[in-house]
């Protein structure tokens, strides 16, 4: 079956005009807005403030569909509004798959609040498409979980509606997709709802909310503009293991790289659409558009031939203009036929990733060929009119930190600036440039003018340099990234042959697992000319370095004076925060857990038994803690990039449900250093398994008991406690629960 369909999908792209090239011939896919009435009043819609009449009647659908511009039609999708405040729903429909006699699929997007009449129209609408084999699908519209989805759609009992809904279509049979439209409201909402599909296996589409005319909203683009810190992190989730793991479709996921691309770099678009060549919308008074964001009528169907509209003059002139002008940033989910080579090497690259880890393993020999003979593709130039400036060009492991690592960099700047006079700036590099960019924005120094400048990583081929620059590995640590230290020893060698320094601040160690990591890393502390490590290490005895405590608690001990910078992250933190006070808690405490990781399992147990100790212990914790007591599970990483904390705060949050504990709330959004710190002033206490999350509840006098995660064996958690004398920790192998309890009770 699946061959026969590649075949044909292979067929109709090479030998069908206008599939696989640009031509423009009888449309194949039609989006159809039935209704333009909706009692949704959605905030990137305004549709619903349309009274709209005088609609397509049944006799009148089918006589346009009838026209021969749609005899090569295979698929049509149903859209509105709301197609179920369509009396004569059936009816219409009916008169769609009579008139369009070609129709291989048949789809209808909803907002699933209507589940009593979805409940009598299913079985009709499933028995009519198997009579004419069209494949029938229903889409229902999920843009947050619970009170997220009813904040977004603005109707009241909405969540429970649509559950509903979905019960009833996969009770029936049909088959199903939750589509997610994602906004500045819902961007963190993201992960509930991938956790939502991923436990009821769901397919889910996620698109981005844009304009569209025919919805009304260009006057409310604030409703679902989202900055770069937010697209950034939407573009992170796309491209996630997690995402393409749930993802079946290998068109989607190559929808899905594009569109992550241009979130970041405003790129042009990549993507095939069917709308460009061989598709069409008709409205539901019948005129004619080229696709859903096109803002120009073609023709009115009621009064003209369809066939006539679509191959006039005025619409080949209008899709050239839309083609041109608006298809290159366009970034709505409509698609298209991709080339078959490039879909087949979608599907490949999941199953035959050793290939690619074969290309990379080449490519990596090759640059350590290129190191033992000398041969630097890097490249450091003093350029004399920088001889009375002074910059420090930071290295490290920037474009996959967090908050924690964003709390480093800036303790790393503060010492820098004691150490060396005159620091004119600071330039991060980084292979995730949006990424770092959002962390340094949310960097504030106490009475300190200090510039930051991040640029990618790529930069670091050709650097133009004053005599008095410095190169800093910040932060760290410096650990089994063979291919980073690689790339990074060759930097240091190219600003040691001009001269310059080099030094290391505020890194940790290891671990490492190869002798060539280890020894790659011992080069790079030999090639500096100070080095300054965290804590002590054996394996570092032999090389002079001075010993500092985590560069984190020199960033955080600064007076910030709680200073009042607005944004749109911190508002909803406080109205997350005030509702929760709202429903009469006492007390907050803050919950951190973190996705365990091999490197730290000294057990002989797995990943999911350790998640599972980790998880019947917290909710043990959570049953015998007092109900005046609000836990709020608080994420120091949500980037899917590492290892997001969301996933077990998710996992907690369904046991609470099963358990009927009701005191637990999931915070979800990714704040930065200056939002972080506003936050968790909030907090009473709390119980967490980050290192970085206990640095920070230290640093701000906030009682904290560590879940020491290195599993077996004292870790960073447990040794940053015993470095305070502060015996408030336990292993997650053995979590004293009532300790734990006894903690809260005591604060």
């Amino acid at each position: 079956m699946a061959l026969a369909k590649a075949l044909k999908y292979s067929y109709q792209y090479y030998i069908n005009p206008g599939f696989g090239k640009a031509k423009y011939i009888l449309p194949t896919h039609v989006n159809f807005p039935i209704t333009d009435n909706c009692n949704s009043k959605c905030q990137m819609c305004n549709v619903w403030k349309d009274k709209s009449e005088n609609e397509l009647t049944p006799a009148e659908i089918e006589k346009l569909f009838s026209d021969k511009l749609f005899s090569n039609t295979k698929h049509l999708g149903i859209s509105g509004g709301e197609p179920t405040l369509r009396k004569d729903l059936i009816e219409c429909i009916k008169s769609i798959i009579t008139a369009i006699k070609d129709l291989e699929s048949l789809s209808i997007t909803t907002h699933g609040f209507h589940p009593t009449k979805w409940n009598r129209l299913l079985p009709i609408i499933k028995e009519m498409c198997n009579e004419k084999q069209i494949n029938f699908s229903l889409n229902v519209s999920v843009d947050g979980i619970g009170d997220l989805h009813e904040e977004v759609r603005r109707v009241e009992n909405g969540w429970e509606k649509v559950l509903e809904t979905i019960k009833i279509v996969k009770e029936k049979g049909i088959k199903l997709q939750i589509q997610s439209t994602i906004s500045k409201h819902n961007i963190y909402g993201v992960n509930e709802i991938l956790h939502y599909a991923k436990q009821k296996d769901i397919d889910v589409v996620f698109r981005k909310a844009t304009t569209i005319e025919r919805l009304y909203n260009k006057d409310i683009t604030d409703e679902f503009y989202t900055a770069n810190p937010e697209n950034s992190f939407f573009a992170d989730f796309l491209r996630s293991e997690s995402v393409k793991n749930i993802t079946q479709n290998p068109a989607r996921k190559l929808f899905y790289k594009d569109l992550s691309k241009r979130l970041i770099t405003n790129s042009d678009r990549n993507a095939p659409c069917h709308f460009q060549n061989n598709g069409v919308l008709i409205s539901a008074h019948g005129e004619m558009f080229h696709c859903s964001i096109d803002n120009k009528m073609l023709g009115d169907c009621r009064k003209e031939s369809p066939y006539d509209i679509y191959y006039s003059k005025r619409s080949i002139e209008l899709l050239d203009d839309l083609i041109t002008n608006k298809c290159p940033k366009c970034i709505h989910d409509q698609s298209g036929s991709w080339n078959p080579v490039t879909l087949i090497k979608e599907e490949l690259s999941s199953k035959l990733g050793f290939l690619d880890l074969i290309g990379k393993t080449a490519s990596f020999g090759i640059d350590n060929a290129k190191n033992l003979l000398g041969v630097s593709e890097k490249k450091v130039v003093i350029d004399n009119k920088l001889s009375n400036t002074k910059r420090i060009h930071i290295i490290g492991a920037y474009g996959g930190e967090h908050v924690g690592d964003s709390a480093i960099l800036g303790g790393v700047i503060l010492r820098l600036l004691k150490r060396h006079n005159s620091i004119d700036e600071f330039i991060v590099y980084s292979k995730r440039i949006d990424r770092t960019k959002f962390w340094v924005n949310g960097l504030d120094f106490e009475q300190q003018d200090v510039k930051i400048t991040t640029l990618d990583s790529s930069e670091l081929k050709h650097v133009v340099a004053g005599e008095n620059d410095v190169l800093v590995w910040a932060g760290g640590p410096i650990m089994e990234m063979p291919i980073d230290l690689l790339e990074h020893y060759t930097t240091i060698k190219a600003f040691n042959k001009v001269k310059l320094n080099f030094e290391v601040v505020g890194c940790g160690w290891g671990p490492f697992k190869t002798q060539y990591s280890k020894k790659l890393a011992l080069k790079v502390l030999n090639s500096a000319s100070y080095v300054q490590m965290r804590d002590e290490y054996s394996q570092l005895k032999d090389i002079k370095h001075e010993v500092n405590r985590d560069p984190a608690f020199d960033y955080l001990s600064q007076d910030f004076n709680d200073k009042d910078e607005w944004s749109w992250n911190g508002h909803k933190s406080n109205e997350f925060i005030e509702n929760i006070k709202e429903k009469g808690f006492d007390k907050l405490f803050l919950l951190n857990l973190r996705p365990m990781w091999s490197k730290y399992n000294k057990s002989n147990l797995s990943i999911d038994e350790l998640h599972k100790i980790i998880n019947d212990n917290i909710i043990k914790v959570l049953e015998k803690l007092p109900k005046n007591i609000a836990v709020v599970s608080v994420p120091f990483n949500t980037d899917h990039y590492g290892f997001s904390d969301m996933e077990p705060a998710l996992d907690i949050k369904d046991l609470c449900e099963e358990k009927g504990i009701e005191n637990y709330f999931v915070f979800s959004r990714e704040l930065h250093a200056r939002d972080k710190i506003k936050f968790l002033k909030n907090f009473d206490f709390g119980l967490c398994m980050r290192f970085h999350a206990c640095i920070f509840l230290k640093s701000l006098n906030i009682p904290v008991f560590g879940l020491d995660y290195t599993a077996g064996e004292l870790g960073k958690v447990g040794g940053l406690f015993e470095s305070f004398n502060d015996k408030n920790y336990c292993n997650i192998l053995s979590v004293d629960v009532d300790k734990i309890v006894d903690f809260s009770k005591k604060h």
